[in-house]
């Protein structure tokens, strides 16, 4: 009987660690140019959205931004787009491909890689 309960708790501890370690994402921001200004890790959580997992790295590490209605990005860091002539934006990559979702609506799996670069219409 006590091997038999040994191996149940054994199995249950496995799967709450398999449970708790779901992975993470990646981040990086980069300028005009296309150097990386900002780069980091999130840890990825259930629900999560590349939006809310950009927000908590930015936080995390210390970087400040700014966001618009609380679905877009106007500034990170030094970094702003022109949101007045649109000459200066955000664009958002998932792993090498653009974004067709807004941030906030962009599904995210561990592994994933998502850019937010600044692109101009020069």
């Amino acid at each position: 009987m006590k091997k038999i309960l040994a191996v149940i708790l054994a199995l249950v501890m496995m799967l709450s660690l398999a449970a708790c370690s779901a992975g993470s994402v990646k981040f990086a921001v980069s300028d005009l140019e296309g150097n990386v200004v900002h780069e980091f890790e999130v840890e990825l959580t259930e629900n999560a959205t590349a939006g809310t997992l950009l927000e908590e790295g930015l936080k995390a590490n210390g970087i400040d931004y700014e966001q618009i209605d609380s679905t877009m990005i106007q500034r990170i860091g030094e970094l702003e787009q022109d949101s007045v002539n649109w000459t200066v934006w955000w664009s958002v990559y998932v792993n090498g491909e653009y974004g067709q979702v807004g941030l906030w609506e962009q599904p995210v799996a561990d592994g994933d890689l998502i850019e937010i670069k600044l692109e101009n219409t020069y």
